[in-house]
């Protein structure tokens, strides 16, 4: 996959996290693309009291409904900023082979100490791929709007 086809994939990404930043919540915004369909969309809503419901997860549930399965292996996540430990956790479960990035969380200023998704799939034994840095100044200015209402 060239840079193109992931920047038009974190654009759709990027608008879910629009919403969620609407919506007061950290504009974080997720999709779960295979065979070049989009098959599962997700955005932070923790402002719904369910702290659980980060842009990952919420992905995650929209493409088991959508393939009726909760593998979905072959698939590929695009997301606006890294995944913390309780999604990476999520996406490992789900057997999500290609994580794209836009934001590390050295950028985003969050710090879980050595944590970083690769490392973390290092640990557990997985084989992903990782694509890191697409549209990272559009993640990056999203992500600055939170911060700035805080």
């Amino acid at each position: 996959m060239d840079t193109k086809y992931h920047e038009t994939m974190m654009r759709h990404a990027l608008e879910l996290a629009a919403v969620a930043d609407r919506e007061g919540d950290m504009g974080v915004g997720a999709v779960i693309v295979r065979d070049g369909e989009i098959v599962g969309r997700g955005r932070n809503r923790i402002h719904t009291g369910n702290s659980l419901i980060h842009a990952e997860t919420d992905a995650i549930s929209d493409a088991c409904r959508t393939l009726g399965t909760d593998d979905l292996s072959g698939t590929t996540l695009y997301t606006t900023v890294e995944p913390c430990p309780m999604c990476a956790g999520a996406l490992l479960n789900a057997r999500i082979d290609h994580w794209v990035l836009g934001l590390r969380f050295k950028t985003v200023g969050r710090s879980f100490g050595h944590y970083s998704v690769e490392t973390f799939a290092e640990f557990v034994s997985a084989n992903i791929k990782f694509t890191t840095g697409i549209l990272e100044e559009d993640c990056l200015a999203l992500r600055n709007r939170y911060f700035a209402r805080k």
